[in-house]
């Protein structure tokens, strides 16, 4: 699997292990995949996913994963070849907000695959998608619990611009103006205009 294969892959980043994930926005046809990642989830990566403990994927929440209104959001899966099957093992998002130039994020990294540097490659392409899209602030809801994604913000973003806790969730919200350089320097190939 190479960017080559097919016309719609943004790019790919090469693991220490040698493996390849490519990466490209979710389509509607990604249903299997989705349900197969979401199955297969620890409860935690889900609880701190969807806020929910959730084991399977409604209708409607998994209509709401798959199709997606590029001028209000964009949303990238990472796969990779499994014993001759595609997986997706990760995913990253980001939806508009009220406020201008304004969007939430939210990242998934599959349990098997955490802490192998996909969550930073996933904030770097999509803090490119969204700059190109006109985004210049970034929120996020993050459980108190969720101490990777909190370490992954925390090393590879800026401070937030504002950050409170309420309860169990903290709510960032951080400039990409103060992220300059973001991106660049990653063992991939660049993001397709």
């Amino acid at each position: 699997m190479k960017l080559s294969d097919q016309e719609d892959w943004l790019a790919e980043l090469r693991l220490a292990d040698g493996q390849t994930v490519c990466f490209r926005h979710v389509r509607p046809d990604d249903e299997t995949l989705i349900s197969a990642a979401i199955r297969t989830a620890s409860r935690e990566t889900l609880l701190h996913r969807f806020f929910s403990p959730i084991r399977t994927v409604s209708p409607d929440l998994l209509r709401r994963l798959l199709v997606i209104d590029r001028v209000k959001e964009a949303c990238i899966v990472g796969l990779m070849a499994d014993n001759g099957n595609m997986r997706i093992i990760c995913g990253a998002r980001y939806v508009r907000l009220p406020k201008p130039a304004a969007a939430e994020i939210a990242f998934t990294v599959h349990d098997d695959f955490q802490r192998r540097g996909l969550g930073t490659f996933l904030l770097k392409l999509l803090l490119q998608l969204a700059r190109q899209d006109g985004i210049r602030w970034f929120e996020a809801d993050v459980m108190v619990s969720n101490v990777g994604m909190l370490r992954l913000l925390r090393r590879s973003a800026p401070p937030p611009a504002r950050k409170h806790c309420d309860g169990d969730v903290y709510h960032l919200e951080m400039d990409l103006d103060s992220w300059r350089g973001a991106g660049q320097g990653t063992n991939s190939r660049p993001v397709v205009a």
